[in-house]
């Protein structure tokens, strides 16, 4: 054999060598922590600070991988709003996955929950900022369905000018009609006349 050969045959069983060494073993997350609340809290707090108005841990990346959600108020240089993060465990540590923009809403007197859908797989984010931006006068209310395994925000917007004018504006990405009725027929229960609008929010 020659001398460039046995080099040749060295260098690659150094590759190997690193490549599988290297390799990290897969470590699961801390036993029970998804299922017990304040450690999610905790969690959540150590990667985003102290500002959490919302926690859960969920199917929210698939059937079989349980992961985290976090709610953060937003307000700060003028920007006022809401976002939400999706927190896995990867590499043996939870890390910050995806963050979504700054939505319209409050978490003060909102509602807010995970939420199962039979067309999907994994489980969503719901949320809706109820009578806070509402008054006598009329106002608004957001509602939003977060899908985090798409990394994907739908969004309504119902504006009461006066009584008698609603309107529900719908984010143009809907692309699930199950989504869509879950939004008309949620508000059209209180507000049967409301004309529909779909547009991009």
């Amino acid at each position: 054999m020659t001398l460039n050969k046995i080099l040749h045959l060295s260098f690659i069983f150094v590759l190997i060598f690193v490549f599988f060494g290297c390799k990290k073993s897969y470590e699961p997350p801390p036993h029970n922590l998804f299922e017990n609340e304040q450690l999610v809290i905790k969690t959540a707090k150590d990667l985003i600070g102290e500002n959490i108005s919302f926690t859960a841990a969920g199917y929210f990346e698939s059937d079989t991988l349980k992961s985290i959600v976090a709610g953060v108020e937003i307000s700060e240089n003028n920007i006022y709003g809401i976002k939400f993060y999706l927190i896995s465990w990867v590499d043996g540590e939870f890390q910050i996955k995806y963050s979504t923009n700054v939505l319209n809403g409050s978490f003060v007197q909102c509602l807010v929950n995970k939420i199962k859908f039979s067309d999907f797989d994994n489980e969503l984010i719901y949320y809706n900022s109820k009578s806070y931006f509402l008054g006598n006068a009329g106002g608004d209310v957001y509602s939003h369905v977060i899908d985090l395994k798409k990394l994907k925000v739908y969004s309504a917007h119902l504006s009461v000018i006066s009584e008698g004018r609603v309107s529900l504006d719908l984010s143009q990405n809907i692309d699930n009609p199950m989504i869509k009725n879950f939004f008309v027929s949620y508000f059209r229960r209180d507000y049967p006349n409301l004309r529909l609008v779909e547009r991009s929010l």
